[in-house]
């Protein structure tokens, strides 16, 4: 170490559950790179494996990814948050895009009890197998919207969740030059919004959160990038390593067209990453140690 603030840093694979390429990748990241926390999805076609792997390996934080959208219904009724389609197996399956799930919150069309009783059952099945519940966070950034954030939090405090993904208005650097800026600054701004409720309730939350910009499509150069451009402040990059899965492609490709799970899983277990990290006084923490 050379004496120089120290940059703290969460990286988090979201997804562990969905499928067995990813839960492998996850895996993989975390016995052979930088991974130290990941997110569990409790409704998912894997989640039982999901949960073996995580129990295996107890140095890996697992906290919950809450399926807001995409995922098997634990409540298994028709109601106003599955989706006519079912795209697992012939299951009552969850909303299955965020620009669908908006289009129904906008017109008044979700029953948030309904919402609320879902993300209870996935909160309750993860504490059958867990202890405590170090992190939260949602499905496509959806727990970040007006009414369901209410229902979050509630539940948060309910059950003592440790710590939330909450992305706010970091300071302006080439991270946010995309494409994806108008798409994501809603996201900063609600996530701005929340930090004062998790403050009042002593529950903890990265002060920057990094990756969102580049969802799926997180390289070695993109995450070097990333680890030089977040504040010296605890930070959180979102991450989603795995292997290849053509399953997800076929079944939701409206999510996962575009993702690149291989170069995912790569860049954090690259020796060149390693390196920077290394030299560049970075320290790679878990949420418990925010």
């Amino acid at each position: 170490m050379s004496g120089k603030p120290v940059k703290r840093i969460i990286i988090t694979a979201d997804d562990l559950g969905i499928d067995k390429n990813i839960n492998k990748g996850i895996i993989e990241s975390y016995n052979n790179g930088l991974l130290k926390s990941a997110a569990l999805l409790m409704n998912a076609p894997e989640t039982e494996e999901g949960i073996h792997l995580a129990k295996q390996n107890r140095g890996l934080e697992t906290g919950i990814h809450l399926s807001i959208v995409e995922g098997i219904s634990l409540r298994g009724i028709q109601s106003t948050i599955p989706d006519s389609l079912s795209y697992f197996s012939g299951k009552i399956c969850l909303i299955r895009h965020w620009k669908n799930f908006i289009a129904k919150y906008l017109l008044g069309k979700i029953d948030f009890r309904e919402l609320e009783e879902e993300l209870e059952l996935q909160i309750r099945s993860f504490l059958k197998h867990f202890k405590t519940i170090p992190f939260v966070n949602g499905t496509q950034h959806m727990h970040l919207m007006p009414g369901v954030w209410r229902i979050v939090i509630r539940l948060a405090k309910k059950y003592k969740v440790q710590a939330i993904r909450l992305p706010g208005l970091d300071r302006p650097s080439k991270l946010w030059l995309n494409k994806r800026l108008p798409f994501l600054i809603p996201f900063q701004l609600l996530g701005e919004r929340g930090r004062s409720d998790c403050r009042n309730a002593g529950i903890k939350y990265p002060l920057n959160v990094a990756g969102m910009q580049y969802s799926g499509q997180i390289d070695e150069s993109k995450l070097l990038l990333l680890l030089q451009n977040v504040s010296s402040d605890n930070a959180e990059i979102v991450m989603h390593p795995g292997y290849e899965s053509m399953l997800l492609r076929k079944d939701l490709p409206w999510a996962y067209s575009t993702f690149d799970w291989d170069s995912e899983r790569r860049a954090i277990q690259s020796e060149i990453v390693k390196t920077y990290i290394q030299d560049n006084d970075i320290e790679l923490i878990n949420f418990s140690e925010l």
